[in-house]
């Protein structure tokens, strides 16, 4: 079991765990915990092989890794809890809710990347999305992970963010881009590993799902075929916002969260 690091903040009796994007840490969540300090102890996890924890197997799934570190850190605190992800974390905390819902108290669920339910919904934005995603799998394919890297944080990443990174911090970028193929056979590929579209009927904690008002289409999608599928299940849209919307608008996020929970 990789022992993964991980951000404590709050104080509060209620607990929760935070769960990033790819290419990324737990540190980009920290804003958005700080509107929580007071009702909540969280904790933010840097997944495998990013931010400051060690390197996953590579003879293994790298979803499946990661969904076992984030048991193990419930279980060593103590459950139920809060998840909350974002992006790639959030098809985590939801795999984790379907294999351990005693672990879990509800989910938030910040534009969860499971592009394979489209797949199993018959949609037809997923054949689009194969097509919008083209460049980047060739560059991927050819080894370019300078390109790749590029193309993938110029569609999913901060605006501008790119333009605004140093060399050094784009061949790191690049260095890292193993991650977003290693993650398709749990979230997108027709393998025996990746969730189904029926699983999600039987994860009934309180869920709420967020997307962003200018996200890309094939947001819209899976977000209202996930939120559509869950039993207990409410879809939230903060307009002006993108696919990075718990980092860009941590604020208004808190806001949607506090009243999901009640808090």
């Amino acid at each position: 079991m990789l022992d993964c690091y991980t951000r404590t903040a709050g104080q509060g009796p209620r607990k929760a765990l935070f769960i990033h994007c790819s290419l990324s840490s737990g540190k980009s969540l920290l804003p958005l915990m700080g509107h929580f300090s007071d009702e909540m102890t969280m904790v933010a996890v840097d997944l495998p092989g990013q931010g400051k924890s060690p390197m996953p197997d590579p003879a293994r799934d790298y979803q499946t890794q990661c969904v076992e570190a984030c048991i193990a850190l419930v279980e060593q605190s103590g459950g139920p809890q809060d998840l909350v992800g974002h992006s790639f974390g959030a098809t985590v905390a939801l795999r984790l809710a379907a294999l351990r819902p005693d672990l879990v108290r509800s989910l938030v669920l910040f534009e969860p990347v499971y592009f394979g339910l489209l797949r199993d919904a018959g949609h037809p934005v997923y054949d689009s999305m194969q097509s919008d995603e083209g460049a980047f799998n060739t560059a991927i394919a050819q080894g370019d992970m300078m390109k790749a890297a590029e193309l993938f944080l110029s569609r999913w990443g901060l605006p501008g963010e790119w333009e605004r990174l140093p060399e050094a911090a784009r061949k790191v970028m690049s260095e890292r881009m193993w991650v977003i193929p290693a993650q398709h056979l749990a979230i997108i590929d027709d393998s025996d590993i990746r969730m189904r579209l029926h699983e999600l009927e039987e994860v009934a904690c309180p869920t709420l799902v967020i997307r962003g008002g200018d996200s890309p289409e094939v947001m819209t999608a899976v977000t209202k075929v996930i939120s559509d599928t869950m039993p207990d299940c409410e879809l939230d849209v903060l307009e002006g916002a993108g696919h990075m919307l718990p980092i860009t608008h941590a604020a208004q996020c808190a806001k949607r969260l506090r009243g999901f929970w009640d808090l």
